[in-house]
């Protein structure tokens, strides 16, 4: 998966990397992107016992994630972890057809690992894991989150007159904030969901999207919108001063934080995740959940916040994260989260691509 994420593809963000703690750090840490071209490397587990093959994004995501989740692990219990990537859901489809996967573990995105993709996984063994420890909703048949993320309204300070705009009426209200704005150009990434909470739909109703009532809304600014379709876009716009306010990925927006006067209101926020998904197939089956079962259990998952601003799901995990990085993710804010519905997407996503499509040329 590349920066962009396929088109209208509620996909995995590029990576923020935050190396230290708080944002006093983030200027000097690198931001990478997510997902390179294929590889495949080696956690050493010191020894001839089982070997685990996990798929991931790559970048420096996947290289925090062996820091914090699979490494100690594997040097724990003896075992080896082979890394592969990036993740592919057609990959997995067609490795579960082969009856014989070559990954045993793998990251995806909001958009797969729902009960309709039954045929190619293996059910979450909850025998094994831990399902009470992690946050409702997110331990489900197929596929248990790794860590949620988020898209946010992100706003120039210097230029709001001392005032925090409000998610998502001020993003459409020019008049009250002059300048122009920045979202992403992609059908399913949010823009559709956050025309209509400003329209004042109720989050509960915003399914089945209602396509006319958000084009028109989003007509009422379309002059004063600049399109972003990488997340090295969205900071430039921000950091620029060229747009003074953006629909922004949360890693994205900490990065633009470092670098210029740039806030973050979390009143009302889009929340995406990434889960973890085991082949149906995989000759290690079982010592594949008991690696998830560590990877989400509360240590490591508040060890990984330390890397990337993404929230752990564990929920003993809340009280192990260091304090500087807590007021910024997505966890710390789950009582103001809009959830997007990954199966109400999954059915309609190309018809009213068609439609987005053509209202961007109109």
């Amino acid at each position: 998966m590349s920066d962009t994420g396929a088109p209208g593809r509620l996909s995995r963000r590029t990576l923020f990397v935050r190396g230290g703690q708080g944002l006093g750090l983030l200027a000097a840490s690198g931001l990478l992107s997510a997902c390179g071209g294929g590889f495949s490397s080696s956690s050493n587990g010191g020894g001839g016992g089982t070997t685990l093959t996990i798929a991931s994004y790559g970048g420096d995501y996947q290289k925090f994630q062996a820091k914090a989740l699979w490494g100690p692990y594997a040097a724990k219990n003896g075992i080896t972890i082979k890394e592969d990537g990036p993740s592919d859901n057609a990959k997995i489809k067609a490795q579960a057809e082969s009856g014989n996967p070559t990954w045993d573990i793998v990251v995806v995105g909001n958009d797969f690992g729902g009960d309709a993709d039954a045929k190619w996984l293996e059910p979450i063994d909850y025998s094994v894991i831990d399902k009470a420890s992690i946050i409702e909703g997110y331990a489900q048949t197929y596929r248990i989150c790794a860590d949620v993320e988020g898209t946010v309204l992100a706003y120039r300070s210097d230029k709001t007159g001392g005032a925090a705009p409000e998610p998502w009426a001020d993003f459409f209200d020019v008049k009250k904030y002059p300048g122009k704005r920045t979202a992403w150009k992609s059908v399913g990434g949010g823009i559709f969901e956050m025309a209509l909470l400003a329209d004042g739909v109720a989050p509960a109703d915003l399914y089945p999207i209602d396509v006319d009532r958000a084009l028109k809304k989003l007509a009422t600014i379309k002059d004063q919108l600049i399109w972003w379709e990488t997340g090295a876009q969205a900071q430039q716009y921000l950091e620029s001063g060229e747009a003074v306010m953006g629909m922004v990925w949360i890693a994205r927006a900490l990065q633009s934080a470092a670098n210029a006067p740039i806030a973050i209101a979390w009143d009302s926020w889009l929340s995406q995740e990434a889960y973890w998904v085991v082949p149906k197939g995989s000759k290690n089956k079982a010592e594949a959940m008991k690696l998830i079962a560590h990877m989400t259990s509360a240590e490591p998952t508040a060890e990984l916040t330390k890397y990337l601003p993404y929230g752990p799901v564990n929920v003993g995990a809340q009280d192990k994260i260091d304090p500087s990085a807590k007021d910024n993710l997505p966890t710390t804010h789950l009582d103001t989260q809009i959830k997007v519905n990954d199966v109400w997407w999954g059915e309609n996503r190309d018809a009213v691509n068609d439609r987005f499509q053509q209202w961007l040329l109109s």
